[in-house]
């Protein structure tokens, strides 16, 4: 037993350590009181442990992802066709896990201790978008404003691209990737704590709360789907029927290879040779495009996780019984954005990042380890729709280029093709 556990990979671990959570939990539950102060100091370890890598995985990760922006630059018109497409598509991803959260409503019916301590409050929108500048940036960080620290990161990351000709840029570019792949090993460690964290936290919230989280789960995860295949079955045809002027169905037909084997893999980066290899040789994007759009495409073209983390968002918002005004809806789109660009590369990123977004949206990180013990059941159709995505901004951006092979397009495929 414990040699095919540790052959397991950390989503399975996470996922096995849920259950014993859970069952744990359920059968100790008269009894709770007794061993609780066990499984509560290890789960407040693990939860200290996540907050401890937000701030600098947020600093790192925005940098180095604007400033690997600077190769699409070099494309001119390509560049912006597709940034333009990233924003846009992203930003309706984002929305419709907004939408679907408030049709579904996952979190209404689950009762926490803690929701006492929120309140409802309107928010004053112009007064929040003053305060997202930060005046210093030393006491953001001391104040865990993860607003102004995002802002700060944009403002290096657009320095750096800006000096990217220069000695000095690519001195701050290394620098900024060294310690970026820091953070990726520290963040690699506290995930490797993460299945007995997640097995104590469920077991906690299981002999306090019962089976109801089971159910907020459940339709936490169909209110995830369901926005992955809006995105799927109605977004991306409208975009490619209005701006390409292409078949949706025979686009799928052309990049299915790429999406079956992002479903399978859970991995963008792995997939990307196959992504590339389906977008030239059978949607007719000329090679040259591809190359260039390809690899950093699959680090912020995330629509996947544009839609799932205002749908955590949301989720934990019905649960302590906060209202979201207009301004704050917006808000979490824009996050939603940002926390898609920075999180391709980091293990288990969806689940820091989830955790990025309680934060900063001043909710306590309750849903991170339920988060983390069904992300594979999450990652799987995310990372088809991130990886989807990116062909089908290739395809957009070679139609508005005007250099798209629209005959290697519609040629018919067979599933051997």
């Amino acid at each position: 037993m414990s040699f095919s556990y540790k052959k397991m990979g950390l989503a399975s671990k996470i996922l096995f350590a849920m259950i014993i959570g859970l069952v744990l939990g359920w059968i100790f539950k008269g009894s709770y009181e007794i061993w609780s102060v066990v499984t509560v100091t290890i789960g407040d370890i693990f939860i200290r442990l996540l907050k401890m890598t937000i701030l600098p995985l947020i600093f790192f990760s925005i940098v180095t992802g604007i400033a690997s922006v600077a190769d699409l630059k070099k494309l001119q018109k390509v560049g912006g066709v597709f940034l333009v497409y990233w924003f846009f598509a992203s930003l309706i991803a984002a929305i419709v896990g907004i939408i679907w959260s408030y049709i579904i409503k996952p979190g209404v019916g689950i009762n926490l201790a803690e929701k006492e301590h929120f309140t409802t409050e309107g928010v004053d929108v112009l007064r929040s978008f003053i305060e997202w500048v930060p005046d210093n940036f030393f006491a953001s960080l001391t104040n865990f404003n993860i607003i102004q620290v995002i802002i700060f990161s944009i403002f290096i990351g657009l320095g750096i691209v800006f000096l990217s000709q220069t000695e000095a840029g690519k001195l701050l570019f290394k620098i900024c990737n060294a310690c970026n792949d820091l953070m990726t090993k520290i963040i690699e460690m506290v995930m490797n704590f993460a299945p007995l964290g997640v097995l104590c936290l469920m077991a906690n919230v299981t002999g306090s709360l019962g089976t109801d989280v089971l159910t907020g789960l459940g339709k936490m995860l169909l209110t995830q789907y369901v926005a992955y295949a809006t995105m799927i079955v109605v977004i991306y045809p409208i975009i490619l029927a209005v701006f390409a002027k292409v078949n949706p169905l025979q686009h799928f037909r052309n990049i299915y290879p790429a999406m079956i084997l992002a479903f399978s893999t859970c991995s963008s980066s792995a997939t990307l040779p196959v992504t590339m290899k389906s977008t030239h040789e059978r949607a007719g994007v000329p090679l040259e495009t591809v190359k260039m759009i390809a690899p950093p495409a699959a680090t912020i073209n995330m629509h996947a996780c544009a839609a799932e983390m205002p749908i955590y968002a949301v989720f934990a918002a019905q649960m302590f019984g906060v209202d979201y005004s207009v301004g704050s809806l917006a808000l979490i789109c824009l996050l939603g954005i940002i926390m898609a660009a920075g999180v391709a590369g980091v293990p288990g990123g969806g689940i820091m990042m989830a955790a990025v977004m309680m934060e900063t949206m001043g909710l306590p990180l309750t849903i991170v380890p339920w988060v983390a013990g069904i992300y594979r059941l999450i990652d799987m159709p995310n990372t088809m729709l991130n990886v989807t995505g990116d062909t089908v901004g290739m395809v957009v951006t070679s139609a508005v280029v005007g250099d798209l092979d629209r005959k290697t397009f519609e040629v018919p495929k067979g599933l051997s093709a």
